[in-house]
């Protein structure tokens, strides 16, 4: 655990025992690396079980990320959710300047241009301390674990009122929307950026490789996601990724002294270069 004596939020990760290798020894490195940047701490948790696609395993992993961010919120004024097959590249820009003064979280949207949708992406999920979000989280228990291997980010969808499409979440849109979707900032894609490179589909499960291939990108994304692959072929990935740190192509955004949170996690002032 990384720690701060002030911190200005709460890094929250998870894995249970196929992931915790990938999470262990590739991704807390680059969590703890840009943590230190920027004077958040790091809260890794260990879980008794997890799993591979959407079998009980997997599900369960991915629905416990809501008590954990809730027991977070309740000590820092901001949590960003990391999940365990996400890499972060640089650490030259805090997430929380993409969070809206007004708004209780942030997410990046997926888009999937070959299965025709479009959905937020709750592998980099960034929450406000505040009672908009504890009431989001409400709503998304209240939701339930949802069918297939979305369990949580189904879940999100709905509390959301997104338009979830078909069974396979083809067609996924925007949707008549909740009182939730008002208080939402979108993230820039280049902080969930979907890893493309030398998928199969023995790799993947819920989409094929081949529907990596024309999904938006960025250069040189803040955080890769190896979504929607086995464990094993996402610690080959990751592993062979995270020795490569992108160089910055600007200074970093360094706030100000008067930039330090308020007790709701706002930023007094913008950052600045």
């Amino acid at each position: 655990m990384t720690v701060s004596l002030h911190p200005r939020g709460a890094v929250v990760t998870a894995a249970g025992p196929h992931m915790r290798p990938a999470l262990h020894d590739v991704a807390l490195p680059t969590f703890r690396r840009w943590a230190s940047r920027w004077g958040w701490t790091v809260l890794a948790h260990d879980l008794t079980s997890d799993g591979a696609g959407a079998d009980d395993g997997a599900q369960s992993a991915k629905w416990a990320k809501l008590r954990l961010l809730r027991e977070a919120l309740q000590l820092h004024p901001l949590a960003l959710w990391l999940d365990a097959d996400v890499l972060l590249l640089r650490d030259d820009e805090d997430v929380s300047m993409h969070l809206h003064p007004e708004h209780f979280q942030a997410l990046a949207l997926e888009s999937v241009p070959s299965e025709h949708r479009v959905n937020p992406n709750t592998g980099v999920w960034l929450l406000r301390s505040c009672p908009e979000a504890l009431a989001f989280l409400d709503a998304v228990e209240r939701a339930g674990p949802q069918p297939g291997p979305w369990a949580d980010q189904g879940a999100v969808l709905a509390a959301l009122g997104w338009n979830r499409g078909d069974e396979r979440h083809h067609w996924a849109r925007p949707g008549e929307g909740s009182i939730f979707l008002a208080g939402t900032s979108w993230l820039p894609p280049g902080w969930n950026q979907p890893f493309v490179e030398g998928r199969t589909d023995a790799d993947c499960f819920n989409s094929t490789a081949a529907s990596y291939d024309d999904r938006p990108r960025v250069p040189e994304p803040h955080a890769l996601h190896f979504m929607g692959m086995t464990p094993a072929a996402r610690y080959r990935a990751m592993a062979a990724v995270a020795g490569h740190t992108f160089a910055s192509p600007q200074p970093a955004l360094i706030p100000t002294p008067s930039a330090a949170p308020d007790d709701r996690g706002h930023l007094q002032s913008r950052p600045q270069l």
